[in-house]
């Protein structure tokens, strides 16, 4: 289990991050999210990451990645990755879990191949 001292998040931590304030039909409230960017940008001193919401309603997106974890998450879930921001680690809660590698590679080539087009 990660520490309060670890609040940083590293690549494939999922945390309960607090969403709000959000506005229009942004994900809202405190929820799992898979932290997504980099050891690098994790180590900046700008106390931010890049988080993936995760929903636990399968809405048959293609583009929504299902979540293996260790065991962390009590539902199953997948990562939006279109409702990914980044976030003050001020905004970390609870440590959840940790997923798969295979999983967090899905979601990085999601986000990569909308964001450029390939799709």
């Amino acid at each position: 289990m990660r520490s309060a001292a670890c609040r940083h998040g590293d690549p494939g931590d999922v945390w309960a991050v607090a969403l709000d304030p959000s506005v229009a039909n942004e994900q809202r409230g405190t929820r799992p999210c898979l932290v997504i960017s980099s050891d690098g940008f994790n180590a900046l001193p700008i106390r931010r990451a890049f988080v993936v919401p995760l929903t636990t309603r399968d809405r048959g997106f293609p583009h929504h990645v299902a979540v293996q974890d260790d065991g962390g998450l009590d539902r199953s879930s997948w990562a939006m990755w279109e409702a990914a921001r980044a976030v003050s680690t001020q905004r970390f809660g609870r440590y959840v879990s940790t997923a798969s590698a295979t999983c967090v590679d899905r979601v990085a080539w999601q986000l990569a191949s909308w964001l450029s087009g390939q799709t």
